[in-house]
């Protein structure tokens, strides 16, 4: 075969490698298949491949004189930068944490590759021999690469129907989960080269074929079996949190009742001697009464009030029960809480809801652990607007923070034990496209803020 022949049926099969991977890996996400990052990552694949080429023969040069052995080297060696690439292209294109998506895509990587090893070598055993080789290459290369896409097809509409994205995201909410979810997944790429490095003798007919796929299936099984079980764990924590909410939230309820029968029965013996005074024509007493029950008013019910329209204006349920909770909690440190939502928050958010959970968590945490211990006062600000989500946390505090050491990782004043909150917080900020924080000094209060972009 000629030169021209043999590079045009290289790039092909690279081409058909580039889009089978990024087809499972999309179907792996639970994302729709975009055109242009479609584009740009075959061409970036191509070019990664091309260069896989001078692994082989540096290996030559080192004695691996055995085609197996510079064939499984390629396999590992080029097709680690591609995942790695698709996995960091993914990670801008969707927002989503890297990890997360060179996770698919290696996971995606060993579907493909041994897919394809598997109809390669069964093509092989099984097709009859042909004297022109053109023909041969056909059977043998372009026929497999192409079948490669149906199976990528297939799989992908598989993982979407059975929702395979939403437990495998419940892999890595945990950094310690996510990194031995990648460790398996990348163990099971290389699988397949190591099986041909160390038995080169095996014979590719059916059964074998049988045997590959059968640790396609029993791989992806175990993988969404653990994913599953942690997604339940998951839900039943969420589910705990919940009910802590709510109970939370009918505490409030209670109180504010309470405080309204407080105040009907003040109110009912100050509008006696309101009585007496108009009586006598007192208008200057009235004034008075008036004036007082009105800062009575502000006093007793005003803030609790104000609490529950801001929250009745957050539509992101998650966030209203987060910050009924940590309202709650205000109130038995005895802090005083003050939340302003002045436009109804929507759900249209670019920052995962998980993400901003954390978030203001965070936040609310600190501003809580800091605010003075006499007088303590928390302020909660969200506005939302039509391009962005704005939000302020503000707390007054004792000891003037150092502004300077807040901005090193690690940084706290509670202990050897804390100042993985702020690290966190920041990296949280770090992965949302378009987000942005504020941290700063006015007027006696430590205000944080933070800007989110909405979709």
């Amino acid at each position: 075969m000629g030169l021209p022949f043999r590079l045009f049926t290289a790039a092909y099969t690279f081409v058909m490698m580039s889009i089978a991977l990024f087809i499972l890996t999309c179907g792996i996400l639970g994302k729709k298949i975009k055109g242009r990052p479609l584009v740009v990552f075959c061409v970036v694949s191509q070019v990664l491949q091309w260069l896989g080429f001078l692994w082989p023969i540096l290996l030559y040069f080192l004695g691996a004189n055995d085609e197996l052995e510079m064939a499984s080297a390629f396999d590992i060696v080029t097709y680690t930068p591609v995942v790695l690439f698709l996995g960091w292209q993914l990670a801008h294109t969707f927002r989503m944490p890297f990890l997360h998506t060179f996770t698919a895509a290696v996971l995606a990587s060993f579907i493909g590759n041994t897919s394809n090893s598997v109809m390669a070598l069964v093509v092989e055993r099984y097709s009859p021999l042909f004297d022109r080789q053109y023909i041969l290459a056909f059977v043998l290369l372009y026929i497999p690469y192409t079948l490669t896409i149906g199976v990528a097809w297939l799989a992908s509409f598989i993982l979407r129907r059975s929702e395979f994205y939403r437990y495998f995201s419940a892999l890595f909410r945990s950094r310690t989960r996510a990194v031995l979810t990648f460790l398996i997944c990348y163990g099971l790429m290389c699988m397949m080269p190591i099986l041909h490095t160390l038995f080169p003798g095996i014979d590719p007919n059916a059964e074998y074929g049988v045997l590959i796929f059968s640790f396609i299936i029993v791989g992806l099984f175990c993988i969404q079996f653990v994913a599953m079980y942690t997604a339940g764990q998951d839900r039943i924590k969420a589910q705990e949190e919940t009910i802590l909410q709510q109970q939370a939230h009918m505490a409030l309820l209670e109180e504010l009742q309470q405080e309204i029968r407080a105040f009907r029965h003040d109110f009912t013996n100050l509008f006696s001697g309101l009585t007496l005074q108009a009586q006598e024509g007192d208008l200057a007493g009235i004034q008075e009464f008036m004036k007082r029950t009105s800062g009575y008013f502000d006093e007793k019910l005003g803030n609790e009030i104000a609490q529950m329209d801001g929250l009745s204006n957050i539509e992101l349920y998650p966030l209203r029960s987060l910050l009924t909770t940590k309202l709650a909690k205000m109130r038995q440190q005895h802090i005083k809480g003050v939340l302003e939502v002045i436009r109804p928050v929507n759900r249209d958010q670019t920052m995962d809801a998980d993400d901003l959970l954390r978030a203001v968590g965070i936040l609310l945490d600190n501003a809580i652990e800091a605010a003075a211990k006499r007088n303590g006062l928390v302020r909660v600000v969200l506005l939302q607007e039509e391009k962005q989500l704005y939000l302020a946390i503000a707390n007054n505090y004792d000891v003037t923070p150092d502004m300077a050491a807040l901005a090193r990782k690690g940084y706290t004043t509670k202990g050897s034990s804390h100042g993985t909150g702020l690290s966190s917080y920041r990296r949280i900020v770090a992965r949302c496209r378009g987000c942005a924080m504020r941290t700063y000094l006015k007027d006696g209060m430590f205000v944080q803020e933070l800007h989110i972009p909405t979709i």
